[in-house]
């Protein structure tokens, strides 16, 4: 079987992202391969404990991966300040094909992908557009690391997740796909505080966990553990019809959030400062204004770490994005920009500043570590939709026994997707159309 059909057969996504099937990015043809490992939300370390727990078989699937898209530059990037991971890769950086060490400073958000391509070859990736513009593909090194099992017939059945905030045992944690968040936060004993809320994904790009009976997918990275009244738990549960009152109330149009966007200064025409003038006018509406959010990275710079008035020009965008997919907008932005801006040198956001402005330098977790496999829980709930593109068709009714690895969804025949296995072995509870349930035996 060749690398793209045991990727296919594994089922294997981006796992620090949004989950776009990785056989897909392996078809590619590309001079250069970015083993992204620059991890760059605040309080999160799974990257950084898989890469140094698993440093050989990253290194091995970045080989593999670079030679299947011709790639003739290999480069692990990631931050100069993440020393003992570094020190674990080196006896697995030379070879025939050998892989570049390339060492980024510590600032927010280095792991964006076009923010990280520029940083590692000069290119500036068009707007609207993918590294694969520029000839580069990106891999997030636990999507690497999942490519690497594929090859030896292991399909996507565990996830490395961050637990951290206020629970007893925070750490890495090693779960089936498809385990209640309950039972991983369960697994860190428990939250410390009452009525505490969970932030899934990371402080700056994650959300509130609406109900914790949600599963662990193939894209999930963390959980954030924290109290009611904690000031990034009262921003995240703004609503959006809210935010943009407070935009119109309040922005005093200062386009510190414009200054400092990473998308802006790699020299899109993306203006954070003017959506808020906008809205504030009621103009919003204008297809200018509209088409900037589909320029946006929701990164949460503005938000988070620009705006003195404590806007977020991160949600109007996101409501603009909604807006362009629902109705189907194309795209009118694709100028393909020669270089960053002049600014970009000096503008990036330190992290540990960062940190200490979300108030989270508390929970601060050691770069390295061992992660802890939790135990199957009795029941796991498999999203049939884990990736970009169509849900997967279930293979599998009601009162099929499966075994741990069994393919249980298949990809429509002509669409994007992913498959999806069975984590556990067990008897199929129920079948609907957005996921499998599986009761262990």
């Amino acid at each position: 079987m060749g690398l793209v059909d045991a990727i296919r057969a594994a089922g294997v996504v981006g796992a620090g992202g949004a989950g776009f099937p990785a056989h897909v990015k392996a078809q590619s043809r590309v001079d250069v391969l970015i083993a992204n490992g620059a991890e760059c939300e605040p309080v999160l370390v799974t990257d950084q404990w898989v890469m140094a727990r698993h440093a050989g078989e990253i290194a091995e699937a970045i080989r593999e991966v670079g030679a299947a898209v011709g790639a003739r530059r290999l480069v692990l990037a990631t931050k100069h300040k993440y020393q003992e991971v570094i020190r674990r890769f080196r006896p697995f950086l030379d070879g025939p094909l050998a892989i570049e060490l390339f060492e980024l400073g510590d600032f927010y958000p280095s792991g964006d992908e076009q923010v990280l391509v520029h940083e590692v070859t000069g290119r500036v990736v068009p707007e609207g557009g993918l590294p694969l513009d520029v000839g580069a593909l990106v891999q997030n090194v636990s999507t690497l690391l999942n490519i690497r099992r594929a090859i030896a017939g292991q399909p996507v059945l565990l996830k490395h997740v961050t637990v951290a905030g206020e629970v007893p045992r925070p750490g890495v944690y090693v779960v089936p796909i498809g385990i209640a968040v309950r039972d991983v936060i369960a697994a860190a004993g428990g939250p410390t505080v009452r009525e505490s809320r969970v932030i899934e994904g990371g402080p700056m790009m994650g959300f509130l966990v609406p109900d914790l009976e949600r599963p662990v997918t193939k894209t999930t990275s963390g959980y954030l553990v924290l109290p009611p009244d904690h000031p990034l738990v009262q921003r995240l549960a703004i609503t959006h019809e809210a935010e943009q009152r407070n935009a119109m109330a309040v922005c005093c149009g200062c386009r510190l959030c414009t200054d400092l966007c990473p998308r802006y200064l790699l020299g899109h025409r993306i203006e954070p400062h003017r959506a808020m003038r906008a809205v504030h006018a009621r103009m919003e509406e204008a297809a200018h204004i509209l088409q900037m959010g589909a320029l946006c990275c929701l990164c949460g710079v503005c938000e988070a770490y620009a705006c003195p008035m404590g806007l977020s020009p991160r949600r109007v965008f996101e409501t603009f994005k909604q807006r362009l997919a629902k109705e189907k907008v194309p795209p009118v932005y694709r100028a393909r920009p020669e270089s960053a801006r002049e600014a970009h040198a000096w503008s990036r956001v330190p992290k540990q500043r960062l940190t200490e402005r979300l108030q989270l330098a508390r929970y601060l977790l050691p770069p390295v570590g061992e992660p802890e496999p939790v135990p199957e829980p009795f029941e796991v709930r498999i999203p049939l939709r884990q990736h970009i593109g169509a849900p997967c068709v279930p293979l599998v009714r009601a009162g099929d026994r499966v075994r741990a690895g069994d393919c249980i969804g298949e990809i429509p025949s002509g669409a994007l997707g992913a498959r999806v296995h069975a984590s556990v072995s067990g008897v199929v509870r129920s079948v609907d159309g957005s996921a499998v349930r599986i009761r262990r035996e």
